[in-house]
């Protein structure tokens, strides 16, 4: 199978761990295994932060017999990261304290009267639901939308701590 650099564009082998054309490091999701954008950035599909595909598979070898027959030590689990517990949108100067099943919206739900001045969020905009170890917004309909780090929320998407929840597209809100 094949995928695109997402540095040159090219199409490379899907276990690729550098780009063949340009040399680019590939990062992909260690849970899903799909490519993503880069350094930094979040999976698409469950919002994991993406690694270096070479360091994926490195740790992946560890605890395997060394090239001079020492035993490697496998790589320590990264600690999960905290469940948010507000969104902050830092430019409207508005706080929005996470609760289970809330909706998010300009005329309707727990968050209307902070977010009532904000002419571009609908009167029923999204809801909040939380799911393990993140929170998941889902849009219901809203005249312009809702996002998770860029990506548009057609179905239900996670969030976590530090990444950017858009509302309206043009409000950004930081989980924290």
């Amino acid at each position: 199978m094949m995928m695109k650099c997402f540095n040159c564009k090219n199409e490379i082998e899907d276990d690729s761990l550098y780009c063949d054309q340009c040399g680019a490091k590939i990062f992909i999701c260690p849970d899903c295994r799909i490519p993503g954008k880069g350094e930094g950035k979040k999976c698409g599909r469950c919002g994991h932060s993406l690694v270096d595909a070479a360091a994926l598979a490195d740790s992946a070898a560890a605890g395997s017999s060394g090239s001079d027959g020492s035993v490697v030590p496998p790589v320590p689990e990264p600690e999960k990261p905290q469940l948010p517990t507000r969104l902050v949108c830092r430019a409207e100067n508005i706080t929005l304290d996470l609760v289970d099943g809330a909706l998010i919206g300009r005329v309707e739900g727990m968050y209307a009267q902070k977010l009532g001045r904000l002419d571009y969020i609908s009167a029923r905009h999204a809801t909040l639901t939380r799911s393990g170890d993140c929170w998941v917004i889902a849009d219901v309909g809203s005249r312009n939308g809702t996002a998770v780090n860029d990506q548009w929320c057609y179905t239900p998407l996670p969030f976590r701590k530090g990444d950017v929840v858009r509302i309206a597209n043009f409000y950004d809100f930081v989980a924290e």
